[in-house]
């Protein structure tokens, strides 16, 4: 489903102003160990009450201490993490992307333009919870850029004029049972992203605006090319180079 402005689903994911920070700030090992910590933390509570009621005060600061240490430092080391992570989110997309920081701050204007199409997907096979009230941000196209939020705080982000494939496919491997959904590739890529999780309807729509956009771009999984025929699960490489030159 295409987000339009004014959707109170759009205007909530971009309440914060700031779209590839929220992006960033989502899972990621730092929080693991936070979380972990917290369970510490909380094991230690519960052991040290119970003692402490009992009068066994020794008891509750060595059976406290055993959690509490632990719990506290990795709580503390995870915050720490998160924080430099959060502080460097803008470094992290100019490495994974190779764009200057000017460019990604023009990617950060670009999405909250009101004619930046926002694509919501709710899952066939629905583990996470989406709903048509609060799907799934599948991903995001500027007037210049294509922007896929992806698991552990990463991303996808291309400009529009360098894709040179969006296609469904029925053939997607290796996605938790999945086999079915979106499959792109740019010339910067040596291997094509998948996302199995995205309808075939959303799809459609998707490469629907991307086809508008970029009128060369590819818009099916295998086809011909100067005599040659590619596929791009087996040749996404050589795809990536060979149109890449176009």
């Amino acid at each position: 489903m295409i987000l339009q402005k004014g959707d109170r689903r759009r205007e909530k994911y971009l309440k914060d102003g700031n779209v590839l920070k929220k992006m960033r700030n989502v899972g990621g090992w730092a929080k693991g160990v936070m979380a972990g910590g917290i369970v510490l933390l909380v094991s230690a509570a519960l052991l040290v009450i119970p003692f402490l009621f009992g009068g066994l005060i020794k008891a509750a600061l060595f059976f406290g201490g055993i959690f509490l240490v632990p719990g506290l430092l990795m709580f503390l080391l995870g915050n720490a993490a998160h924080k430099r992570k959060m502080n460097n989110y803008l470094s992290y997309y100019q490495k994974v992307t190779g764009f200057s920081e000017e460019e990604m701050r023009q990617v950060e204007r670009e999405l909250m333009e009101p004619d930046m199409m926002m694509f919501g997907n709710v899952p066939e096979e629905n583990r996470q919870g989406a709903s048509e009230k609060n799907p799934q941000i599948v991903c995001m196209i500027t007037k210049n850029y294509f922007v896929a939020p992806l698991i552990m705080g990463k991303s996808y982000i291309r400009r529009v004029s360098d894709m040179v494939l969006a296609a469904y496919s029925i053939e997607i491997p290796g996605m938790g049972g999945s086999t079915d959904g979106l499959i792109f590739l740019s010339k910067q890529d040596t291997d094509a992203h998948k996302n199995a999780t995205i309808t075939r309807a959303v799809c459609g729509e998707i490469i629907g605006v991307l086809k508008e956009r970029n009128p060369a771009i590819i818009t099916t999984q295998r086809f011909e090319h100067n005599g040659r025929k590619y596929d791009v699960i087996t040749d996404a490489a050589e795809i990536a180079r060979v149109l890449g030159q176009g």
